[in-house]
């Protein structure tokens, strides 16, 4: 009896969205029969901003889960060149409780809040907070309405 009404009293575990930070790293030198004009030269840092699904009883343990869900999915492999790819976990950066029952299509998996001056036009958050999505003018890296 003590048993069952133990079950009843334990919280039901929820769905998380849990935001992971990747890091890219890129080692070893190229075979030179290898290189084509598609090769690059890197001189930056690239990153993967991903969202796990993650069922837990709490925010917190939420967290733990996504943590160690995020390095199970660290992988390392050669790339065309023959260099090291190493795709490494840096950091959770978010967790998201989602508040539907059965997820579905239309579910809300993530959302973030942005604050910003009220006189910054859209078109300047949209190239500060999301680069990649600006084609035809430079990106904003500075929010602020000073030209």
């Amino acid at each position: 009896m003590k048993k069952r009404l133990r079950k009843k009293m334990s919280k039901e575990w929820e769905w998380f969205a849990v935001k992971v930070l990747y890091e890219c790293k890129i080692s070893g030198n190229p075979s030179p029969e290898k290189i084509d004009e598609n090769y690059l030269n890197i001189d930056h840092k690239t990153f993967e901003e991903t969202i796990l699904l993650v069922k837990a009883p709490s925010n917190d343990q939420a967290y733990e889960i996504g943590e160690i869900e995020a390095i199970k999915n660290e992988v390392v492999y050669l790339n065309q060149y023959d260099e090291k790819v190493e795709w490494k976990f840096v950091e959770l950066i978010d967790c998201f409780n989602l508040l539907d029952e059965k997820l579905k299509t239309g579910t809300e998996l993530y959302s973030r809040y942005l604050v910003v001056p009220k006189e910054i036009p859209n078109e300047k958050v949209i190239s500060h907070y999301y680069p990649e999505t600006v084609h035809d003018e430079e990106v904003d890296y500075n929010l602020s309405n000073k030209d």
